[in-house]
């Protein structure tokens, strides 16, 4: 995930949904997250080439963890996408603890999907 050349040679150019898709492999690289994953989902306008973007990048699977009011449309539109659900799964990445002064490891919910 870290070497991923799509991702790195994308520029200002891109469309939303492209956009989407770099910063959530951008967020699961700094997150060091044990599995792709996309905390926010783009619009529905936009999951045609957010889900093009995975696929080009060579991305087979990621974990949603997003908690948004749309995220029941938004899990039609990546069906819709040819997107399959697998199942619920668990994320572990690492985030800023104050109380810990330093990164510690946290487990997200999510449902795992195959692009």
């Amino acid at each position: 995930m870290k070497n991923n050349t799509y991702f790195q040679a994308m520029n200002q150019t891109a469309t939303d949904g492209q956009g989407k898709a770099f910063r959530a492999w951008l967020r699961s690289v700094q997150s060091e997250s044990g599995i792709f994953e996309v905390e926010d989902l783009p619009w529905a306008k936009d999951t045609h080439d957010f889900v093009e973007t995975l696929r080009a990048a060579g991305s087979t699977e990621f974990a949603v963890t997003d908690r948004s009011t749309d995220l029941m449309e938004l899990l039609h539109r990546l069906a819709d996408e040819g997107c399959t659900m697998q199942g619920l799964c668990k994320v572990t990445r690492k985030e800023i603890s104050w109380s810990a002064q330093g990164f510690v490891n946290v487990e997200r919910e999510g449902i795992l999907f195959r692009t």
